[in-house]
C-alpha cells in the first residue's frame, strides 16, 4: 500500500526543520503537506478563531484518580483536536483513500513498514498506530505476524487512517464533545477505559484500531522554546541519533525470504504558495454573516440585480460577486496544492476541485445563498429544481507559456458561472460566445458571468498571451437533473 499523503501538524518548528524530517523517513516518496496547526491558547482567548465551531465535553472532567481525567481539557489540547480533526477533513474531501498524520515532533527510527506489512491489515481497518504506547496490552490479540489489534492507547505522534476511518471520525460528534486526540480514537473504537466515552463515539462494529507491534516514528522530547527561526532544540544530534536507532525486524521475516526493502527518500517538497497572502480566513466560515460582508459583493446580496448586471449576449449575465480580497486568497490557496490536467476527458484544464483546497462546502453555500436566486431572478425559473443547486466548481489557470486557451465546447451543467480573480494580470483570454461572435473577459476583479451550460452557449476560452488567467468555474444542476 502506497501512503496517499502525509500531513505533518506544525506548530512551532520551522518548515525546514519538519522538511529536513520528512527526507528522513524510510518510506516511498509521497506527496507532502505542512499544517499549521490551530493555536489553542489563541483560540481559547478570542485572538483568532478556529476553522470549526466545537464544544469543550462538559463530561470529561471527572472525579476519577486519573490526573489526566480530573481536569479541564488544555487550550493545547483543544488546538491539537482540532488541528487532527483539520487534517482528516482535508483528506477527505480531497479524496484521498488513506493519509499518514504526523505530529512536529516525529522522528524516524531508519524503519518503515513494508507493503507486505500493510497488506497485513484486514480490510475493514480504519486507523493504525505507527507509534503509541499501549495501555491494556494484555487486552491486545494478534492480527498477524506484525499487527495487533489496538486497545486503548495514547499517541498520536503518527498514525495512518483508510478513507473509511476519515469519514467515521467526521461523522462522529467530536466537536460537540472535545477530548483530547490521544483519547478520541480509542474511544471511537470502543476501547477507551472510560464507559462515557465509549457511549458518546463509539460506532461499533464501525471504527477498527490497529497497531504495528513496533514504534517505526518516534516521539523527540517535548519541545523548548522558539523554534521558528532554526533548527529546534530537541533536533540536536544526540538526540536524533537515540531515536533513530535502527529497529531490528530480524523476527518479522522469515529469512528465507528477500530483506525488506529500503528507500534512500527524496521526499517531494510541500507545494508553498508563492504568494505573501494570507489564505487562511478565507477557509474559516464559522460566522457566516461576517465572512459574506467580508467577501461578497454588498449589491448582490441585498438584491439590487437590475442596478449590477450587464447582458453582452442574450442569457449571458455579468454581475459582480466576490471582493478583490477573496480573489487574493483563493488565488494562493490554490497554489499550496499540485494542479491536475487530467480530469476532463474531452476538454482538460489545469485545475483543481475546490474541494480539495478545502472550500467545497464553502463555495456551495455562497452558490445557494448568493447566484441562485440571482439565477432564478435572470432565467425566471420556477418549480422545486431549482430550490437546491448541486455543483461541480474547480478553479483553472491559463498560463500564456502552457495551456492558454480551451476550445469551443458545451458544459455539462444547466447554467456555469465563471468568476475571474485577476483581470489585469494578464493579457487576452476572456470566454467567447462563437454563436453570438462576443468575447466577454470583465475587467474588475471578481465580476463573474453567468450563463447556460448546455445546448444554447456553445463557448470557449480565448488564448492568454501574458501572464497567467486564474478562473473559478461551476457547473450547477437543479436537484433532479442528472
Amino acid at each position: 500500500m502506497k501512503i496517499e499523503k502525509i500531513y505533518v501538524i506544525n506548530l512551532k518548528t520551522s518548515n525546514d526543520a519538519i522538511w529536513q524530517k520528512l527526507r528522513d523517513l524510510n518510506i516511498e516518496p509521497t506527496e507532502c503537506f505542512i499544517l499549521d496547526a490551530i493555536n489553542g491558547k489563541e483560540v481559547v482567548e478570542g485572538k483568532t478563531s478556529p476553522p470549526f465551531k466545537y464544544k469543550v465535553a462538559n463530561w470529561w472532567k471527572n472525579d476519577s484518580n486519573n490526573s489526566f481525567h480530573n481536569r479541564e481539557l488544555t487550550p493545547s489540547e483543544i488546538g491539537c483536536m482540532l488541528s487532527h480533526y483539520q487534517c482528516v477533513k482535508e483528506a477527505y474531501d480531497g479524496g484521498l483513500n488513506n493519509c499518514l498524520i504526523l505530529e512536529e515532533n516525529f522522528i524516524s527510527t531508519n524503519s518503515f513498514p513494508t507493503k507486505e506489512m500493510f497488506s497485513e491489515l484486514p480490510v475493514d481497518w480504519s486507523m493504525i498506530y505507527l507509534s503509541r504506547t499501549a495501555n491494556n496490552p494484555d487486552l491486545e490479540t494478534d492480527v498477524s505476524d506484525n499487527i495487533v489489534n489496538a486497545h486503548y492507547s495514547y499517541g498520536c505522534t503518527a498514525y495512518m487512517l483508510s478513507r473509511k476511518g476519515m469519514e467515521e471520525v467526521l461523522s462522529s460528534p467530536i466537536l460537540n464533545n472535545l477530548i483530547p486526540a490521544d483519547e478520541f480514537y480509542s474511544a471511537l473504537s470502543g476501547t477507551h477505559d472510560r464507559k462515557d466515552a465509549i457511549s458518546v463515539f463509539s460506532n461499533k462494529p464501525g471504527f477498527k484500531q490497529y497497531s504495528f507491534k513496533r514504534d517505526y516514528v518516534n516521539k523527540a522530547p517535548k519541545l523548548k522554546g522558539s523554534t521558528s527561526a532554526s533548527k529546534p532544540k530537541w533536533l540536536n544530534d544526540e538526540l536524533v541519533r537515540e531515536s533513530k536507532q535502527e529497529v531490528d525486524v530480524t523476527p518479522l521475516y522469515n529469512q528465507s525470504k528477500p530483506s525488506p526493502p529500503t528507500f534512500k527518500s527524496v521526499m517531494p517538497k510541500p507545494i508553498e504558495s508563492k504568494s505573501t497572502v494570507d489564505f487562511r480566513p478565507i477557509l474559516n466560515a464559522n460566522d457566516w454573516e461576517a465572512w459574506s460582508k467580508k467577501y461578497v459583493n454588498p449589491l448582490l446580496m441585498s438584491g439590487q440585480y437590475d442596478l449590477i448586471t450587464d447582458e453582452p449576449a442574450p442569457h449571458v449575465y455579468v454581475f459582480p460577486l466576490f471582493t478583490k480580497l477573496f480573489c487574493e486568497q483563493l488565488i494562493a490557496l490554490s497554489e499550496t496544492v499540485k494542479w491536475t490536467n487530467g480530469r476532463h476527458e474531452f476538454h482538460p484544464t489545469t485545475d483543481n476541485l475546490l474541494n480539495v483546497l478545502g472550500m467545497k462546502d464553502i463555495y456551495n453555500r455562497v452558490i445557494n445563498d448568493y447566484i441562485r436566486p440571482y439565477a432564478i431572478d435572470r432565467f425566471k425559473l420556477d418549480g422545486k429544481d431549482w430550490d437546491v443547486l448541486r455543483d461541480e466548481s474547480f478553479i483553472i489557470k491559463y498560463p500564456h507559456d502552457a495551456q492558454s486557451h480551451l476550445s469551443v465546447h458545451h458544459d455539462f451543467s444547466n447554467i456555469t458561472t465563471l468568476v475571474n480573480l485577476n483581470p489585469g494580470e494578464f493579457e487576452g483570454g476572456g470566454t467567447y460566445f462563437p454563436k453570438y461572435k462576443v468575447n466577454v473577459n470583465p475587467k474588475e476583479v471578481g465580476v463573474a458571468t453567468l450563463h447556460p451550460g448546455n445546448i444554447t452557449h456553445k463557448h470557449g476560452a480565448r488564448p492568454v498571451t501574458k501572464g497567467t488567467r486564474y478562473v473559478v468555474v461551476s457547473f450547477m444542476t437543479g436537484a433532479s437533473h442528472k
